[in-house]
């Protein structure tokens, strides 16, 4: 995580960042703090209070953020987290997207697996070039629909 917030990469210039938790807020917000090290690109925020109890999990609508689904996309380690809703955890939003309501919640979401603190872990350094061409797209999910594959639902 801390890779996509470093300023060398900077994808805050491409993006609004938003923190979507499904954690309490007491927690989320301290990691969001420091994620955003006052530099205020994690101004949004919402935590497991802003999300729905289901099936022993919680998952994240994303109108909550963003009613355009066409600009919005969710970056999460949980595929159960979006796996319910049409409509930690970092949302990217392009503004530079048509609106259109219609979507499957898949269609809308990058998996990524849990960070654990690996220093060689690059898996958000492997994302940048897909995070590069979606700010291009019109319709985020034009592209990430045909990776429906990699999610797997629990």
């Amino acid at each position: 995580m801390p890779l996509m917030l470093s300023p060398s990469l900077n994808v805050s210039q491409w993006y609004e960042l938003v923190v979507f938790t499904a954690s309490m807020e007491i927690y989320g917000a301290a990691v969001a703090d420091k994620l955003d090290n006052n530099r205020g690109i994690l101004r949004r925020r919402y935590y497991r209070q802003h999300c729905t109890p289901e099936l022993g999990s919680y998952t994240k609508d994303l109108s909550t953020i963003c009613p355009n689904l066409a600009s919005i996309f969710i970056l999460d380690n949980s595929p159960g987290a979006y796996r319910a809703y049409p409509a930690t955890v970092l949302y990217l939003i392009n503004y530079n997207s048509s609106f259109d309501s219609s979507n499957s919640s898949c269609k809308n979401a990058i998996p990524i697996q849990s960070w654990f603190c690996d220093p060689m872990d690059t898996a958000l350094l492997n994302l940048l070039p897909v995070l590069d061409a979606l700010r291009f797209t019109h319709d985020v999910r034009s592209v990430l629909s045909r990776n429906l594959h990699l999610h797997r639902l629990w």
